[in-house]
């Protein structure tokens, strides 16, 4: 703080003890002289603050302002100074509450915002679309009473945040999603987005898959070469640059369940055994092929490690083999939580075998599940999978590999203590040393 506002009052308490001795000094009473003067300068005070606080009950205007000086105008300094930063803040709140609204009201999906009551404060153009509630004639009232949806009550009731289905209206065929949204412990958004589309890919989706080919797989190409070079495109707009990038994420996600659906009916076509079997170098094979392709899956989230018999070597196809291998550290590294370790070994076992073996301590898997688990599109848990970016194939081609090379796989787990996965292949003793 500026010192010339002390020194003013410094100079009044000067001021102040200056008359008291003067008063002393010519009455003889000093302590009655003391504490005239002390009260007349209390009273001042007082004066001085009703004055204050009559200004500031009027509204602090600049029109207004109280005759001051010292440290009293140093107050009134910063109470205009406040109000000048309010303003300014109410400004920029006003501001960015009209931007924000302008935005949900672009958004696709409808949006009502409602408070503690459930009632309705703002809902953008969307929702008169969807739910029929507009933002004018349905501000203050109740949205249970403005949606018949039983689920919507649960909903609301529980203060839940998960995500409902429900056809409304009810005779529409229209499937909607309905999601809450607390914002603060205060208010809460109400989001309903058309998911129609979806649920019929989702009652249609076996169907689809199992008619994919070699047609299917042609024009998906051309589509991912167009969509990479709008992503490698500097003049696509910026607005348009997510729906690209989510665009060509799922023409590649259908891409691989193509390729694989495609890998399992050419193995089971070609059943039993490959006639092109080699002499496999199986510790080069998994230190050139697999190992850098686990490493890079693993990243910064697991730690890998490998237990490798530099001489093991067996008969097969290198290419399936590498599958089978990707395959199994895939899915250890996509369904087990970050910072969970996977171990992959290649060692002799007992009865003549040879096993790749993929060791994770992650969550395990329930009993119930193990006999299902090389069965297509069989997932453990379908949202997680979905999630990590899985097809619900991987298992079920390595099964395939297996047995085309007279093999097994083997699945261990208990919940809790992780998963062992084992691709064990038959010895010919022979041939497999050098």
């Amino acid at each position: 703080m500026d010192s010339s506002y002390w020194r003013m009052e410094r100079w009044r308490l000067v001021l102040v003890l200056f008359l008291a001795m003067g008063g002393g000094l010519l009455s003889g009473q000093w302590f009655a002289s003391l504490a005239l003067v002390l009260a007349g300068y209390v009273g001042w005070l007082l004066f001085k603050l009703h004055e204050l606080l009559g200004w500031l009950e009027q509204g602090a205007s600049a029109k207004s302002l109280p005759d001051c000086n010292g440290i009293w105008e140093r107050i009134v300094f910063h109470v205009q100074s406040l109000q000048r930063k309010n303003a300014k803040r109410k400004k920029a709140m006003s501001r960015l509450l009209k931007r924000s609204q302008s935005i949900v009201s672009a958004l696709p999906y409808a949006a009502v915002l409602l408070n503690d009551d459930h009632e309705i404060d703002w809902a953008n153009k969307a929702a008169k679309h969807y739910l029929n509630i507009d933002n004018r004639k349905d501000r203050g009232f109740r949205i249970e009473n403005l949606l018949r949806i039983p689920e919507l009550y649960t909903l609301l009731k529980k203060q839940s945040k998960d995500e409902i289905e429900v056809v409304y209206p009810p005779t529409s065929g229209r499937y909607l999603a309905i999601r809450l949204v607390t914002i603060k412990k205060g208010p809460q958004l109400l989001i309903a987005r058309d998911v129609s589309e979806r649920v019929h890919l989702q009652e249609t989706r076996r169907n689809f898959i199992a008619n994919a080919s070699h047609e299917l797989r042609t024009p998906l190409t051309v589509v991912s070469g167009y969509l990479e070079m709008l992503q490698s495109d500097e003049a696509l707009p910026e607005h348009l640059q997510p729906a690209v990038r989510a665009a060509a994420g799922q023409a590649s996600q259908m891409q691989q369940i193509i390729e694989e659906l495609m890998t399992l009916s050419r193995l089971e076509s070609s059943m039993p055994a490959p006639a092109d079997q080699s002499l496999v170098d199986m510790p080069a094979l998994l230190e050139t092929e697999c190992l850098p392709v686990a490493a890079r899956l693993a990243g910064d989230t697991h730690s890998l490690h490998a237990d490798i018999d530099p001489a093991l070597k067996i008969r097969g196809v290198p290419s399936e083999i590498i599958s089978v291998c990707n395959n199994l550290v895939g899915n250890a590294i996509r369904h087990t939580p970050a910072g969970t370790s996977v171990t992959i070994e290649w060692k002799r076992v007992a009865q003549g075998r040879a096993c790749l073996a993929v060791r994770d301590d992650g969550d395990g898997i329930a009993a119930q599940h193990l006999p299902h688990l090389t069965e297509r599109f069989y997932r453990v848990d379908n949202s997680r999978s979905r999630k990590t970016g899985g097809t619900g194939l991987g298992l079920a081609i390595v099964d395939h590999i297996m047995r085309r090379h007279g093999g097994r796989l083997l699945i261990e787990s208990e919940v809790g203590k992780g998963s062992v996965f084992s691709a064990c292949f038959p010895l010919d003793e022979p041939s497999t040393q050098v």
